[in-house]
């Protein structure tokens, strides 16, 4: 399993790399922004961190949609792998990809502070908020799409546990935003990734199309 991970961070790789290029020239561009007086000071120093995370999570859902339209699966389970194996994959995927961004942003925070001066207290704690909340958005898409796939393929139990985990995990994190940052707020956060996981990994499975 954790192999066929790997091949497929090498895989979707460019898009990542492209990902993180286009988001560090948007930090450096906040950072080129924080040297105006009249900028420097309204700006937070996480600000320019938080791009990579997106764009972490945005290679996330470019990789879903490619696994269905490619027809990965066919692919990975070609080798040595079950379909069990296979939905540790898809739910691995999101966490290191939005992980990798992470690691990116903190070294743009530490590498910009040397520009901008000392970091706000608090920036590299509101950098695992961010980071925690973009992973528990990735991790909605696998649910909703394992969900998506049950229905189509008539399988009904799986479809309605699937889309209510889903609808609950969604008005779980946005109650949980009324109290980001506190520990209540981030143990939601970590909840919502972690069933989504869980959910999405049980459902996948029992899909029916692994030899179309």
């Amino acid at each position: 399993m954790l192999r066929a991970l790997r091949a497929e961070l090498v895989y979707f790789r460019p898009w990542l790399l492209g990902g993180l290029g286009i988001a560090f020239f948007v930090s450096t561009v906040l950072v080129v922004l924080t040297l105006l007086p009249s900028v420097g000071s309204d700006m937070p120093t996480f600000l320019p961190a938080m791009f990579p995370i997106i764009a972490g999570m945005v290679v996330s859902f470019i990789a879903q949609s490619y696994r269905s339209e490619e027809h990965r699966a066919r692919l990975l389970l070609a080798g040595p792998l079950v379909p069990r194996q296979l939905a540790g994959v898809v739910v691995l995927l999101p966490v290191c990809l939005v992980g990798l961004g992470a690691a990116a942003g903190a070294v743009w925070l530490v590498v910009a502070s040397w520009v901008t001066g000392p970091l706000e207290s608090g920036s590299l704690t509101t950098l695992g908020v961010l980071t925690a909340q973009f992973l528990a958005y990735a991790q909605m898409g696998p649910l909703a799409q394992e969900a998506t796939a049950a229905r189509r393929q008539r399988r009904h139990r799986a479809a309605v546990v699937g889309w209510t985990f889903f609808v609950a995990l969604v008005l779980f994190m946005v109650a949980s935003q009324f109290v980001l940052g506190s520990i209540y707020g981030n143990a939601g956060l970590l909840v919502t990734v972690v069933t989504a996981m869980v959910v999405s990994a049980m459902l996948y499975p029992g899909r029916t199309d692994f030899t179309r």
